[in-house]
C-alpha cells in the first residue's frame, strides 16, 4: 500500500480558482446604503466636532462668528446625526428612518449653504464646498437605493453550481 504525504507542505503555491477569485456574495458584503451611511456619518461627525474642538481654526477657514455657541450647537447636532448614521452603517442595516434622516440632513445643509453663501452672501463662500459634498451624499443615497432594489430582483446564485 502506498503512503500519502498529507502532512507535508506542497512545493507549489495554491492558485485560487475562478470561484475563489470572485468577490464575496452580496450577503457578506456591506450593503450600499450602509456604505453611504458610514461615509456621511464620518463626514458629519468630523465636521460637526471641528468647531467644538478647535474654534480658532474653524473661524480661520469659515470666517468670523459673532456667536460661537451657535456654531458649536450646530456642530453638536451634526456630530450626533453623524454618529447615528455611522453606527447604523457599521452594523450593516440602515433603517428607512435613518436613510430619510441622511437624505433630509444633506438637502437641508445644501439648501442653507446655497441660500446663505451663494444667494444672500451672508456667510463665507467656502460653505459652497459643503454644498457639493451634501449633494454628493444625496446622489449616493439615491444610487444605493437603486442598487439595492436591483439586487433584490436578481435571482440568487446557486450554492453548488
Amino acid at each position: 500500500m502506498a503512503e500519502g504525504t498529507t502532512g507535508q507542505a506542497s512545493a507549489r503555491p495554491l492558485i485560487p480558482g475562478p470561484r475563489e477569485s470572485r468577490p464575496p456574495p452580496a450577503k457578506m458584503r456591506r450593503p450600499p446604503a450602509a456604505r453611504v451611511a458610514m461615509a456621511q456619518g464620518g463626514y458629519l461627525a468630523a465636521f460637526g466636532l471641528w468647531p467644538i474642538l478647535h474654534m480658532p481654526s474653524f473661524k480661520a477657514v469659515t470666517g468670523p462668528k459673532p456667536e460661537a455657541w451657535l456654531a458649536k450647537g450646530v456642530g453638536a447636532c451634526m456630530a450626533n446625526i453623524g454618529a447615528a448614521l455611522a453606527a447604523a452603517g457599521a452594523r450593516g442595516k440602515v433603517a428607512r428612518e435613518l436613510r430619510m434622516l441622511g437624505i433630509s440632513t444633506a438637502l437641508s445643509f445644501a439648501f442653507m449653504d446655497i441660500w446663505y453663501a451663494g444667494v444672500r452672501r451672508r456667510i463665507s463662500p467656502v460653505y459652497l464646498l459643503n454644498t457639493a459634498a451634501q449633494l454628493s451624499f444625496t446622489a449616493a443615497w439615491a444610487f444605493a437605493e437603486l442598487r439595492e432594489k436591483r439586487e433584490a430582483r436578481r435571482v440568487p446564485e446557486a450554492a453548488f453550481a
